[in-house]
């Protein structure tokens, strides 16, 4: 076996006609390049062919310069020249030198993707003629960019999950990941879609790199055309739109999707507790194509957390609606109407308005109960407070502070007359028999009632009043209203 040195001495007389020599260099997994004192290139191996897509006639007898014109950066002409011109070797590293050559590698898919290379320049002893080797480190590069990326990720996983654990809004939790998503993937946006309250659209929660993106107003229907998300939240997979120029399901938002520079569509479910898809996590590149393998793993992990944040966020709605509210009827309970009253006086004092204020305790609930037993009188409870609900404006109260009392709180009235009229009309509903299988439970209410400014200032006040005023409607027969005058 000839040694490296015999080689080289040997090359500038019988490199290009000793056939063992050539098919040896045109099987190496790298580039290799002869180049005279010119720079011109008088032998290339089929790996450069196949990775610059010239053919080996195309390249011979011309520079580098000439096949890839101003592509080549300043710190590989000047290796390339001092190595031809002054026999100065060089090894540029990729570490340094991120842009060298502009060569091209296949992904398994077809799909065409930047070479990441190191490349030595070596003077032959002996010879005018100058060596090139190519090392193709792409999946080292890889390796190395998939290391630092878990690292990058891992990291902002913590951060994520700890403005999930410290109880930020579930708007900025879901902004972060998105921006957690834009900073691992370059040139791409990204949004987050939530299925609305009636089940049958998904709505862009967050999307803040997508300025007036028109899927804001429009919204995607679930029982419309198949889109990318549509189709993912469906399918509970990955859903891919290499090109959306090309996909049709497109259509209606291709122009907003020119403007923002989108050219595919990557969408990842978010599946919640239960295996329930709650949404749709969705990344916009901005070059056409599929995601790599990290990047998929990527959407997962998103996703996964979006459904973390999800699932915390209801469960703190739970909570605080507990909190606040009446497990048996859903209405406000004393605490929150507290909060509402308190809120209502500072409204009502600045605007010089007036409120009302409804004390209402229910006549014979007790002899249900007794009678048929409290999951009779639980029935009738919650029948009785959708009707007082339904005689109210959106803006008015009505809480349940005990067993069967409740006080309804006019947000504005004309007059006192107002209020009565509301009275009258809670009384009817309240009083109109319930069905409950063979039984007809009926009860009637005793109301007091008391108005802001004229029968006091302060909620204490007005709640004092209200409550003896309903005691006196009580002792004049039940099923009325009375105001203290």
């Amino acid at each position: 076996m000839q040694s490296s040195s015999d080689l080289s001495g040997n090359c500038p007389n019988n490199i290009l006609d000793n056939l063992d020599c050539t098919d040896l260099l045109h099987s190496l997994d790298g580039g290799v390049l002869l180049l005279d004192a010119q720079c011109r290139i008088i032998f290339c191996n089929r790996w450069f062919c196949s990775h610059t897509g010239f053919t080996e006639s195309r390249m011979l007898g011309q520079t580098l310069n000439q096949l890839f014109p101003g592509q080549l950066p300043p710190a590989l002409q000047d290796a390339i020249e001092t190595a031809c011109h002054q026999r100065l070797g060089r090894l540029l590293s990729y570490q340094l030198h991120k842009r060298l050559l502009p060569l091209q590698r296949r992904t398994p898919g077809g799909e065409s993707r930047p070479l990441h290379q190191s490349i030595l320049i070596q003077p032959l002893s002996r010879s005018e003629l100058t060596l090139v080797q190519c090392l193709d480190i792409t999946n080292a590069v890889k390796r190395e960019q998939h290391l630092r990326a878990g690292e990058r990720i891992l990291k902002l996983e913590r951060k994520v999950l700890e403005l999930i654990a410290t109880g930020d809004s579930l708007d900025s939790v879901l902004d972060e990941i998105c921006s957690t998503v834009e900073q691992l993937i370059p040139h791409a946006a990204t949004a987050v879609m939530l299925l609305d309250e009636s089940g049958s659209q998904l709505r862009i929660k967050s999307s803040p790199s997508l300025p007036g993106f028109n899927l804001r107003e429009d919204s995607l229907a679930l029982n419309g055309s198949l889109t990318t998300c549509t189709r993912a939240f469906q399918t509970r997979t990955l859903a891919v739109t290499h090109d959306i120029r090309q996909d049709e399901s497109w259509q209606p938002w291709r122009d907003t999707a020119t403007r923002l520079q989108i050219a595919a569509c990557w969408a990842q479910p978010i599946v919640a507790a239960y295996d329930e898809v709650v949404g749709v996590f969705a990344c916009y590149p901005q070059h056409t194509g599929s995601p790599s393998e990290s990047e998929r793993q990527l959407l997962q992990r998103m996703a996964h957390l979006a459904s973390i944040a999800l699932e915390r966020h209801r469960r703190m709605e739970r909570i605080r609606f507990l909190a606040l509210h009446d497990p048996l009827t859903g209405l406000p309970n004393r605490s929150l109407l507290n909060e509402h009253l308190g809120r209502n006086l500072r409204r009502a004092h600045r605007e010089g308005q007036q409120f009302a204020l409804m004390f209402i305790d229910l006549d014979g609930f007790k002899l249900i109960n007794d009678r048929h037993g409290h999951d009779a009188g639980d029935d009738l409870l919650s029948v009785l407070a959708g009707r007082m609900t339904d005689q109210l404006r959106g803006t008015d109260t009505c809480a349940r502070i005990g067993g069967d009392e409740f006080v309804v709180m006019l947000e504005t009235v004309q007059s006192p007359e107002s209020a009565t009229q509301v009275a009258d009309k809670i009384l009817q509903c309240l009083s109109t028999p319930v069905q409950r299988g063979p039984l007809s439970l009926q009860v009637s209410a005793s109301i007091g009632i008391a108005l802001y400014p004229q029968d006091g200032t302060s909620a204490d006040a007005l709640l004092t009043l209200a409550d003896d005023a309903m005691y006196q409607a009580k002792a004049r027969g039940k099923n009325c209203w009375h105001r203290i005058s």
